[in-house]
C-alpha cells in the first residue's frame, strides 16, 4: 500500500523549511498514522538555531498524537489491536528489547540499536518519521498507547516528550511525601514537575525562572513558591528557601531549564543528603562550573536522565486523565499553525513568549 504525505524538511540552520509531498509505502511492520497534532519542543529550538546537530534534510517533531490510518498487525502496549481511527500516542524512541540496555540495564531508551522520532535523516528506512507531516511511519519496537477518549488531543500532545521524561527522571532520582522541591525552570518540563510533585504531597514545590508570565503560569500548576532569577540573587534565594525548610535545602533539585547556571545553583540549594536531578542538557557543550566540595560534604545525590523508559508514558499519561479537571493542560498549548505555515510557526516559538506552539496538518 502506498499513499503521498505533505512533509516539512529541515535543511540546516538559516534555511526555511520546505514543505512538500512524498510518497510513503505501507509494510505489515510499520503503522501509518495520519498526524492530528504535534507541538515544537525545545530540543527542536535547539535544533533549528545550530545548537545542536542534526542529519539533514529531516521531517523534526517528535511530540505528536495521532489516529491510525491504515491496518496493522501491530498492537498497542495493553496488547489490544490497532484500528484505523483509533487515537494514539507512542515512545519517543524505538527499541530492539534484546540487547544489554533493554534487558540488564533498564535503559531501553538507550537500546544499541535506539531508533529517535523526529530526529532521523528522511531517506530510506526511516523517511517520514518526524511529526511536521501529514503522515508518519511508526516502526517494530514502538511502544503505542491509546489515548483515553476523556483526553484532548491539546493535553496529550506534549506528554509523549516533556512528561514521560519528567515522569522517568524522578522515578529514577526517587520521591519521598512531605519533602521540599526546587525546579529550575518554568517551561514544559518544569511545569509539568511542579503539578506531578504536588500530587506526590510534596509540601514545598519551588519553581525559579526568569519570565514572570511563566512563574505565573507554574502557581496555577501547583508551584507553592516562585523566584524571578533577574529579581533576586542565588544567595537571597538561598535565604528563602532555607527559611522555608528550617534551616534545612531543599531535599530535591530539578533542572529542566538547560541553562548552565540552573545545576551548580541546585547544588548550592540542596540540603544534607539531597538528591539533584537534571533533563535539561539536551545540546553539546553545556558545560557548568560547580563547587564539587558542596557535593562531598553535603552527601549529595546528583543523577541525570534522557529521554525515558517507555513505561513512564503510560504513567503520565494516566496522570493527565485522572488530573486534568485540577490542572488546564491544554492551556500550555498556543497559537496552532498549519503545515504550510511552519516556518511562521517557528519563529513564534523561538520567541518562547508560549510554553508550546503547535502545528496541526
Amino acid at each position: 500500500m502506498q499513499i503521498s504525505a505533505q512533509i516539512s524538511q529541515f535543511h540546516g540552520t538559516g534555511t526555511p523549511f520546505e514543505v512538500s509531498e512524498m510518497p510513503v509505502t505501507i509494510t505489515p511492520d510499520n503503522i501509518l498514522v495520519r498526524v492530528s497534532l504535534a507541538t515544537i519542543c525545545g530540543s527542536d529550538l535547539h535544533t533549528v538555531s545550530g545548537r545542536r546537530g542534526a542529519d539533514t534534510p529531516c521531517v523534526l517533531g517528535h511530540e505528536i498524537v495521532g489516529t491510525i490510518a491504515a491496518p496493522t498487525r501491530l498492537r498497542a502496549v495493553t496488547g489490544e489491536p490497532l484500528n484505523e481511527g483509533d487515537r494514539v500516542t507512542w515512545s519517543l524512541t524505538a527499541s530492539c528489547g534484546t540487547c544489554d540496555y533493554c534487558v540488564n540495564r533498564g535503559l531501553p531508551q538507550k537500546c544499541e540499536t535506539m531508533f529517535k522520532y523526529g530526529h532521523a535523516r528522511n531517506e530510506g528506512a526511516t523517511a517520514v518519521s518526524g511529526g511536521f507531516a501529514t503522515h508518519i511511519l511508526l516502526r517494530s519496537g514502538t511502544t503505542i498507547y491509546h489515548i483515553p477518549d476523556n483526553v484532548t488531543d491539546g493535553e496529550a500532545v506534549p506528554v509523549n516528550c516533556a512528561f514521560a521524561t519528567v515522569v522517568n527522571g524522578l522515578a529514577t532520582i526517587g520521591t519521598h511525601p512531605n519533602e521540599a522541591a526546587v525546579i529550575h525552570g518554568a517551561g514544559m518540563l518544569g511545569i509539568y514537575a511542579a503539578c506531578y510533585l504536588r500530587e506526590q504531597d510534596y509540601n514545598i514545590v519551588a519553581v525559579v525562572d526568569i519570565n514572570e508570565e511563566r512563574l505565573q503560569i507554574a502557581k496555577r500548576f501547583g508551584a507553592t513558591h516562585t523566584f524571578n532569577a533577574e529579581k533576586a540573587s542565588i544567595k537571597e534565594i538561598d535565604s528563602a528557601l532555607k527559611q522555608l525548610t528550617n534551616g534545612r535545602g531543599i531535599d530535591l533539585g530539578v533542572e529542566v531549564s538547560g541553562v548552565t547556571s540552573g545545576l551548580p545553583n541546585l547544588v548550592t540549594w540542596a540540603a544534607i543528603g539531597g538528591r539533584v536531578l537534571t533533563l535539561g542538557y539536551v545540546y553539546p557543550n553545556a558545560y557548568a562550573s560547580i563547587d564539587a566540595h558542596h557535593i562531598v560534604t553535603k552527601c549529595v545525590t546528583l543523577r541525570g536522565v534522557h529521554n525515558y523508559h517507555y513505561t513512564a508514558l503510560g504513567t503520565a499519561l494516566h496522570f493527565v486523565e485522572e488530573n486534568r479537571s485540577r490542572y488546564p493542560f491544554a492551556e500550555l498549548i498556543g497559537q496552532t499553525y498549519q503545515l504550510k505555515d511552519i516556518n511562521k510557526a517557528f519563529e513564534h516559538a523561538m520567541r518562547q513568549n508560549d510554553i508550546r506552539i503547535a502545528i496541526a496538518p
